[in-house]
């Protein structure tokens, strides 16, 4: 199985390697990765507007790994961006990682929060669990004021502490890591010391979702619905996507 990850930001040595890294631990042995980061967007994305000026150049890059003989694309930011019009354009299976994330936590809990990075992406979050009919499921959005570049381990203590909350004050019964550069390791730490205090609580890491969810999809021969993501009229050849 060949699985492209589209990493929706430019390049750098540090998130490749890192998204890299994270994505070749939480494969299947038998899947190989290639990793396509973009040629124009932004460093990274925490809003709105950034997601905007990343869709093109994903949307191309997730065309050209079908092209290459890929059997599905993940897009690996949890804003998901360019998904939905990479979905139209490809016959192979697209996963986002929010969306992944989110449809898992809902298989296992009734109620849950998400934990951010800055407390100005909770509206983001919001919006984007409404998009793919999550919303009622949402019980918080709570934010550890770190960006995505300097989220990682040393975050764990103030993740857990909002973890807590989410659980006691907001009636939250799963978490999902609202941030996709959590590392291989923070959602197993934030999930290790929550169960220790309160009991099993799942803590959603997004790479794994969407790893798992793309190669469930190949092996099933699933891909999205072409009622609901038809081929678009006009594939607008000025972008020369399909030179």
């Amino acid at each position: 199985m060949r699985i492209s990850v589209v990493i929706p930001v430019l390049f750098s040595p540090e998130l490749v390697d890192k998204c890299a890294l994270e994505y070749r631990k939480s494969a299947a042995p038998d899947t190989e990765l290639s990793f396509l980061p973009l040629e124009v967007g932004t460093g990274t994305i925490e809003s709105w507007y950034d997601m905007a000026l990343a869709q093109p150049d994903t949307m191309r890059k997730a065309m050209e790994a079908e092209r290459s003989g890929a059997d599905a694309v993940v897009i690996a930011c949890f804003g998901d961006p360019g998904g939905n019009g990479a979905k139209e354009a490809l016959k192979i299976p697209v996963t986002g990682e929010g969306e992944a994330a989110l449809y898992t936590v809902a298989l296992l809990s009734r109620k849950f929060s998400i934990i951010t990075v800055r407390r100005e992406t909770i509206p983001l979050m919001e919006m984007l669990t409404d998009s793919v009919g999550m919303g009622h499921k949402l019980a918080s959005v709570r934010a550890v004021e770190h960006s995505v570049m300097d989220f990682s381990l040393e975050a764990v203590d103030e993740v857990v502490a909002q973890t807590r909350a989410a659980i006691s004050e907001d009636g939250a019964h799963g978490i999902v890591m609202g941030c996709t550069g959590v590392g291989v390791d923070m959602a197993a730490e934030v999930g290790k010391r929550i169960e220790q205090q309160l009991g099993y609580v799942p803590i959603v890491d997004p790479v794994k979702a969407a790893i798992g969810t793309a190669e469930l999809l190949v092996r099933s021969g699933y891909r999205s619905s072409e009622l609901t993501y038809p081929a678009p009229f006009s594939m607008r050849p000025e972008y020369a996507w399909h030179s």
